[in-house]
């Protein structure tokens, strides 16, 4: 596997936790209390998760890119 492979990798895993989220989002106004409490804190992580995906994916897209300036 090489960079740009490992890159693709990170990006399709960030669709998946976006999709995740995208249905995780509808609940927030059906739970209550602290299924409300624990709901926020899963999509939180979800968030978190996909976040670190994206921007690892585009450290990865760029690693020739900023190889080739040095």
């Amino acid at each position: 596997m090489n960079i740009d492979e490992l890159a693709r990798e990170y990006e399709g895993q960030y669709r998946v936790l976006c999709a995740k989220l995208d249905g995780l989002k509808p609940l927030l106004c059906v739970y209550r209390g602290n299924d409300l409490v624990l709901l926020r804190k899963r999509i939180k992580i979800y968030y978190d998760m996909a976040c670190e995906c994206k921007r690892i994916s585009n450290l990865l897209s760029c690693y020739y890119d900023e190889e080739e300036l040095l």
